[in-house]
């Protein structure tokens, strides 16, 4: 599965304020920042993005948006980890508790392990509940996100109501392309076409999105740059970790030199392979392994 959490962060991150509008109906003329401190908590702390909340009709707040790309059981202890370390950074520079909307996004159903509740009891005594707010993305409702104008979600569309979990459609997908093809402003369309593309690839056909997407209309997106960047470091290390591996059953020093190289070129070959299988498109594998475009064909053939 392609990492796909880069750019959700970075799509939290360009349109903050349709998560809040989203997650918080009702509120009015909410100011949104990312919440910023000079407090470390004594041990590190991983923190998706945090934006402080301010409004009209509301005290300020803090929301929390965890995206989950893979499967954890052991969430609900990390979510109080991160709620614990809020707390601890507002009370430090503002002496009180503020309060904090903690969201875990779930984009596909085999990450949704379905237990959200964290219980402590000991002899009929509860010492601790703890939850926060789930939201499964394939139950929301496309038309829904379109008529409020969230563009921030518009990547999610094709994940959404009108996809089944079980059965995919090419007008699901070709709903959130013609809702991101209103958008104007050019440099945001990219961004959002580049998220939609990561997204959808882990569900629909590539050769869906590649006649939809193609690579001109994203490839000056900072978002799909970054991406690029991350799985090409990706490829790397899973090489090197090869590379290690042959070079250890040779043993001697120099077959472990030998050993490396040639695991590292059967590693980024590996990569190359994966991506073949998955649909993408030539120019992205070279991108993303550094093989050329003669390697790649060779690969095809064998």
């Amino acid at each position: 599965m392609a990492n796909i959490d880069q750019p959700i962060k970075r799509l939290f991150q360009r349109r903050p304020i349709d998560w809040v509008r989203f997650t918080v109906p009702g509120i009015e003329d909410p100011s949104v920042r990312p919440f910023k401190t000079e407090y470390t908590p004594k041990v590190s702390s991983k923190l998706d993005d945090v934006f402080w909340i301010e409004s009209d009709n509301s005290a300020p707040f803090l929301i929390h948006l965890e995206p989950m790309g893979y499967l954890d059981e052991s969430l609900p202890i990390r979510m109080l980890r991160y709620r614990s370390d809020l707390w601890e950074a507002t009370y430090h520079e503002q002496k009180k508790i503020i309060p904090i909307l903690q969201i875990v996004l779930y984009f596909y159903p085999a990450h949704d392990h379905g237990t959200h509740l964290l219980q402590e009891e000991w002899h009929g005594e509860t010492f601790l509940e703890y939850t926060y707010r789930v939201i499964r993305i394939w139950e929301l409702s496309p038309q829904e996100i379109v008529d409020n104008g969230w563009v921030g979600l518009y990547p999610l569309l094709p994940l959404m109501r009108r996809n089944a979990p079980q059965k995919i459609h090419k007008e699901a997908l070709q709903f959130g392309m013609d809702a991101i093809m209103k958008i104007t402003d050019v440099a945001l369309r990219r961004d959002l076409l580049a998220v939609m593309g990561v997204l959808a690839g882990e569900i629909y056909p590539k050769e869906w999105i590649h006649s939809m997407i193609r690579r001109e209309m994203i490839m000056e997106s900072p978002i799909y740059q970054d991406w690029i960047r991350e799985e090409r470091e990706k490829a790397m290390q899973e090489g090197m970790k090869e590379g290690l591996k042959e070079g250890m059953k040779e043993g001697l020093k120099e077959g472990l030199k030998e050993g490396v190289k040639e695991g590292v070129k059967e590693g980024v070959k590996r990569t190359a392979r994966n991506m073949l299988e998955k649909g993408f498109d030539e120019e992205t594998i070279m991108e993303v392994t550094g093989l050329t475009k003669e390697e790649i064909l060779l690969l095809k053939k064998q």
